[in-house]
């Protein structure tokens, strides 16, 4: 049942990422990456390979449509390219899944400190003594063994963060996605077109400097406060 679940999950959130890059959202000179939402929500709910499924999709469809219903557009000719409109979205679920472990585990670590101190400080004012009865029968060490225990075979999963401290790790994750993916992308762009036209588009710093004050500024907003709702959601179904 678990993994039917995984499978209808990723299944939808795939599905989202072709049916949001059909919908986009133009501002200005700039569309809005709105398929990075259900790649961000797959990095931050699923494992890494998954992760780096929805990045691959989201490249694709941008492939796609910049051949296909995006072609009048005129950064088209750009994101023709796949080293500009796939390669660079494969390093953005990486980032996003990186950083969300990494923050995670940090956050685990301060909460365990904080516990341990927290349990210790009763104990050094009333220290407990064991007194072995002759009654008792001797524990056998082997059966004691912690190796012995069914729960010694089974792989611990991670102690779940507060909902606050994990809204927090994931919308700090989903602020270094928007960073990759605007980075990478523009900075494929430039490197591969800088100073040069593509069709009708001249690729100056102007236009870059457009692209990104547009793109990222919203984005950066848009895309760390409503991704860690979601995720949450995910995670309770998961």
């Amino acid at each position: 049942m678990k993994r039917s679940k995984r499978i209808a999950i990723l299944a939808l959130l795939l599905a989202l990422t072709v049916i949001l890059s059909l919908i986009p959202l133009r501002v200005s000179s700039a569309t809005l990456a709105l398929t990075l939402l259900p790649v961000f929500v797959l990095a931050l709910t699923q494992d890494f390979v998954t992760g780096l499924l929805g990045g691959l999709v989201m490249g694709l469809t941008s492939l796609v449509m910049a051949f296909s219903l995006s072609a009048g557009s005129l950064t088209a000719p750009i994101f023709q390219n796949p080293l500009v409109s796939v390669l660079p979205r494969l390093f953005v679920p990486a980032a996003v899944f990186a950083v969300m472990k990494g923050l995670s585990a940090l956050f685990r670590a301060a909460l365990a400190k904080k516990k341990n101190a927290a349990d210790k400080a009763p104990s050094s004012e009333h220290p407990s003594v064991q007194i072995s009865s002759p009654d008792t029968p001797a524990l056998n060490a082997e059966n004691a063994s912690p190796e012995h225990t069914p729960e010694a075979h089974k792989t611990p999963s991670p102690t779940p963060l507060p909902r606050l401290a994990q809204a927090l790790v994931d919308g700090i994750a989903c602020l270094v996605g928007v960073l990759t993916n605007t980075g990478l992308v523009l900075g494929m762009m430039w490197a591969l077109y800088g100073g040069k036209s593509v069709g009708d588009t001249l690729i100056s710093p102007e236009f870059m400097s457009a692209m990104l004050s547009v793109n990222f500024v919203i984005e950066a907003v848009v895309f760390p406060l409503i991704t860690p709702p979601i995720a949450y959601a995910v995670r309770k179904v998961r």
